[in-house]
Order: C-alpha cells, then sequence, then structure tokens
C-alpha cells in the first residue's frame, strides 16, 4: 500500500505540474485582434488593452479608432497588420479627437511594451499631446500627426528607454519638442524616422527636445520643422543631454537644424547631412534631393532607381542623391534593394526595402553578378572589403 500510496502521490505532483506550465503558456501568448467595423476579438483598442495580459500581442486593423489609450503598465506588443508597410501605417489611426493624450505610458511599462505600426493624430494635452511615456515602451512603425501639448506634441517620454522604428511624426506642436520631447534620464533609440512638419510654439526642438538625456537616433530624417520663437528647429540639446546620431538627413528646418543649448552633454553626429554644417566623421553638408518634401515625399532621388510611392513602382531620377551610400560603412544594410552599393544610405530609408539604389555613372547592371556585392557589374577588391565589413553581421 505504501509503494502504491507513494506512486499515486507522485502522479498527483507530476499532474499539477503539467497544469501549471500549461496555465503559465496559456497566459503569455496570446494573441488579440481589434477592428472597428469588422467581427474581431474588440472593436476598440482600450478594451483590447484591458484584457491583455503582459507577453500578449494585439493587432489592429486599418481604421481610424477615436480613443485614448493607456497601457496600464501592461508589457504587451500593440501593432498594426502590417507595420513595415507604409500603406497600412498610414490607414491605421489611433485619433485622440483634441482630448488629451492620445497614448499614454506611465505605470512602469518595460521594453517588451511595443507600439507598432500606427497613424497617432489629434493629441491635445498638457504633456505629451500624442504620447505619453514614462517607462519602458518600445515603439515602431508609428506616424504622429496633428497633435498639441506643453511637451512633446508628438510623444512624451520621462525616464524611459522605448525604442521607435520606422516612425513619421508630422503636423505635431507643443511649447517643447513638437515631434517629440525626451525628458530627464529618457534615452530612447529612434531609428528610421521620419520627422517633418512640427513646430515648437514656444521654447525649442521643433523636431525634437532633449532634456537631460542621451538618446540614440539612427536612419531618420527631419525637414520642415520649426522652433517658432525659440531654437533648434530640426533638434535642441539641453542640460547634460548626449544624443548620438548617425546615418541621418537633417535639412529644411528653421530657424536651424541642431541647437545645443545651456549645460548639454557631448553632441555626436557622424556621417549625417546637416543643413549648414556639422562636425563629426563622415558628415557632410550638400542637397539631399527629396523627391517631392512639398508632398511629404523623403525618399532620396537616384539615376539607378528610387521608390514611387505615389505610383508603386521603381522610377529612374535625372540626378543622384549624395547621400545614397554614404553613412557608416560598419552600419548594415538590412533590407535595401540591389544594387546598394554596399553601404547604407542615410535618412530614414536607408536600410529598408524603400532604399534608393546605388549609380555609378553608367546604366544599372541589369544582371545580378555572382559577388558583385555593390551592384557596379564588377567583383574587386571593393565587394571583398564590403564582404569583410558585414561579416556574421544580424539585419
Amino acid at each position: 500500500m505504501n509503494g502504491k500510496t507513494s506512486q499515486l502521490k507522485n502522479c498527483i505532483a507530476i499532474s499539477a505540474l503539467l497544469l501549471l506550465l500549461t496555465a503559465a503558456t496559456n497566459t503569455t501568448a496570446r494573441t488579440i485582434y481589434v477592428d472597428d467595423d469588422n467581427p474581431a476579438d474588440f472593436n476598440n483598442i482600450q478594451a483590447a488593452i484591458n484584457n491583455t495580459n503582459d507577453g500578449d500581442t494585439i493587432i489592429v486593423a486599418e481604421g481610424i479608432y477615436y480613443e485614448n489609450i493607456n497601457f496600464k503598465g501592461r508589457n504587451i506588443a500593440l501593432r498594426s497588420t502590417d507595420p513595415n508597410d507604409p500603406n497600412v501605417v498610414a490607414a491605421t489611426i489611433i485619433d485622440g479627437m483634441q482630448n488629451g493624450s492620445v497614448v499614454t505610458l506611465n505605470s512602469g511599462e518595460g521594453p517588451d511594451c511595443v507600439l507598432s505600426g500606427f497613424t497617432i493624430t489629434y493629441g491635445n494635452a498638457a504633456r505629451g499631446g500624442g504620447v505619453y511615456c514614462c517607462s519602458n515602451p518600445t515603439i515602431a512603425n508609428c506616424i504622429f500627426s496633428n497633435n498639441s501639448g506643453e511637451d512633446g506634441g508628438g510623444m512624451y517620454n520621462h525616464r524611459s528607454n522605448p525604442a521607435l522604428t520606422n516612425c513619421t511624426f508630422t503636423g505635431n506642436s507643443a511649447n517643447y519638442g513638437g515631434g517629440m520631447f525626451n525628458d530627464d534620464g529618457c534615452s530612447p533609440t529612434v531609428t528610421n524616422c521620419t520627422f517633418r512638419g512640427n513646430s515648437a510654439e514656444y521654447g525649442y526642438g521643433g523636431g525634437m527636445c532633449n532634456y537631460g538625456n542621451s538618446p540614440m537616433i539612427k536612419g531618420c530624417t527631419f525637414s520642415g520643422n520649426s522652433a517658432k520663437y525659440g531654437y533648434g528647429g530640426g533638434m535642441c540639446n539641453w542640460e547634460r543631454s548626449s544624443p548620438t546620431v548617425t546615418n541621418c538627413v537633417l535639412w529644411a528646418d528653421v530657424p536651424s537644424e541642431i541647437y545645443v543649448y545651456v549645460y548639454a552633454g557631448q553632441q555626436i553626429v557622424t556621417y549625417s547631412d546637416i543643413q549648414g554644417g556639422w562636425p563629426g566623421e563622415g558628415n557632410i553638408d550638400k542637397d539631399p534631393c527629396f523627391a517631392d518634401p512639398n508632398n511629404n515625399d523623403y525618399h532620396l532621388k537616384s539615376q539607378a532607381g528610387r521608390w514611387d510611392a505615389n505610383e508603386g513602382r521603381w522610377t529612374k531620377d535625372d540626378m543622384t542623391s549624395l547621400c545614397i551610400d554614404a553613412g557608416d560603412p560598419n552600419s548594415p544594410i538590412g533590407l535595401e534593394p540591389f544594387p546598394n552599393g554596399g553601404i547604407i544610405n542615410m535618412g530614414a530609408y536607408g536600410g529598408t526595402t524603400e532604399a534608393s539604389k546605388s549609380y555609378f555613372g553608367e546604366p544599372v547592371c541589369e544582371t545580378i553578378v555572382a559577388g558583385d556585392i555593390n551592384g557596379d557589374c564588377k567583383v574587386d577588391f571593393r565587394d571583398f572589403a564590403l564582404i569583410a565589413f558585414h561579416w556574421l553581421e544580424e539585419q
């Protein structure tokens, strides 16, 4: 009897452990769907957030969602159906209706909190008209538009370290940091983002204002931003701020591209195109030759091929931007199409499928040659050098 009792106890213990493991698995990997006008789990985003656990993913269908949302401390992924498709991003809209911050993160969210692939519009709050972050979110592929607030019309980060990728901040306004305000120990990583047509109505940083932090800004485009009564139409850095800016284009912002205010820290700007010039390795001061900035098209012109978003096809221009193949040679070229020169482009499309193609002064090689890494129709030491630069590199 003792042996049977022992075996029974062991079976019960194993069964209980399996149930616990199954329950844990079931509570950390759910996918929840939101659609405003078709059958789904929820028809609004906040209701979906309220029903999540850490590790869950919310996928939002294209549409306009008139609401202000709060992650409420949940470390979840909130994204559109395809964050890498600009058409999907533009068609998946959270509209705050001028009624405070569109998105709020202020309850200890960590780096696993993801926001990806939205147009965020019409925020109007005292702080963070578009997004208020007081934690560690990850935000990707978002468009922040027509927001207004005291600090950070598009996004306000406070003591947080979000990672933003492929976002467009446009038409935002605030007193400080029209597109984004990074405040007090906040060090976001901002990659392949566009800041266009944002304004600081009273203070500094039309595109971005950094206060007491060290953001990392990679492959971004700042253009058409303004600081109405202050400084740094593109970016303003002050009070111990030490940003790192790489592979970026800052052009046609007023009254200046980058302004360093009192007590700012070290400014590391490399392999970037800055109107008016800026000290740093690989920096240039040349017209980036945007495709059509008046209609918000910041692709770089190229005689080899430039993506025409309106036509949905590649087209060839009569000139080639000097920002093509001008980024940091040690940066991954990512998904840049062939021929790509083996070196990343400057600006928001560098390293993406919509990066403008490399031009070598003659018609593009129509046939892919084995071993021709840079697309100049020849296999030579340049190709081997590029292979060495990017050996075992993760894209």
